[in-house]
């Protein structure tokens, strides 16, 4: 699809340079000449898509590229997107509140991105509205176009959020630090989520590393009523999810985090999470495969 957009607008290819990175364990062989078409890097460890899209950051200001287009593989865009968004950013361009601009998603239908944070939940914005989005907005990595003073401004991607919530950490930070999410409504993208569908794209380690993501969230940024509430719809998804999914593991898992944030005091999970996360990354410096999520008892 990328090559369809450059060949309907070839001048968009003086204006975007195309990144393509490969966090697979054995780097890409490509046919001769095709590598002249984008840059490819590949990482020596998997680093989640925190450490690729840091990787991003790092080589967008190496190279002095003041936004940066984020895209995962499961993302299909439609045409005219590029252009759309090469115009939202030349407009914003000298506005520097503006940390992002975020087309609307769609996953089967339901706008997953952007949408409004609210006490305990989030909802979708008014449809079609251009601008500004108000309150606390976040939106889902892929489809965004970052500013990369912002990002860097806030530290980049955390790697205690390598792969589930890197994007409600980076939205959330922009919030903290006072920055504005731009809503291009004219703009959409179809991506799949493997939240949204247990049963053909979830997986049960996958969920387990969603699960405790979920929850380290909820400990590091949301106040005591809120983690209550989030106790609670834990245990009511436990339940549907034993009556909804052929796989019952997932409703073990949700029952496992039930069970650990009964038993375990706020404060010694995330010192567990942090300990967790440190083990990981310091695995991956040392070259060891660690790509899975992590499991704190």
């Amino acid at each position: 699809r990328l090559n369809d957009e450059f060949a309907l607008s070839p001048d968009l290819r003086n204006n975007i340079k195309v990144l393509l990175w490969d966090n697979s364990p054995d780097p890409i062989c490509f046919e001769s000449g095709a590598k002249g078409l984008f840059e490819y890097k590949h990482s020596k460890a998997n680093l989640g898509v925190s450490g690729a899209y840091n990787g991003a950051m790092a080589y967008a200001i190496e190279c002095g590229y003041e936004w940066m287009l984020l895209l995962d593989q499961d993302t299909e865009i439609k045409a005219g997107f590029l252009r759309t968004m090469m115009h939202h950013w030349r407009d914003l361009d000298k506005q520097c509140e503006i940390a992002a601009i975020a087309p609307t998603v769609f996953v089967r239908g339901f706008v997953v991105s952007p949408r409004q944070q609210l006490f305990n939940h989030h909802r979708p914005y008014p449809a079609g509205q251009i601008g500004v989005a108000p309150g606390e907005a976040f939106a889902i990595n892929s489809g965004c176009l970052v500013r990369v003073a912002a990002l860097d401004e806030i530290g980049g991607f955390s790697a205690d959020f390598w792969l589930d919530y890197s994007d409600m950490y980076v939205f959330h930070q922009f919030y903290l630090h006072g920055k504005k999410i731009w809503r291009a409504a004219d703009a959409e993208l179809e991506h799949d989520m493997s939240i949204m569908d247990y049963d053909r794209l979830m997986t049960p380690s996958r969920y387990r590393n969603f699960s405790y993501a979920e929850s380290a969230f909820n400990d590091m940024y949301k106040g005591p009523i809120e983690n209550a509430v989030q106790t609670m719809r834990i245990f009511v998804r436990a339940i549907r999810q034993r009556r909804k999914y052929r796989n019952p593991e997932f409703s073990r898992i949700a029952w496992e985090q039930l069970i650990y944030r009964l038993r375990v005091p706020r404060a010694e999970r995330m010192a567990r999470w942090f300990v967790e996360s440190k083990k990981r990354n310091a695995a991956l410096a040392a070259g060891e495969d660690e790509t899975g999520g992590a499991v704190l008892q």
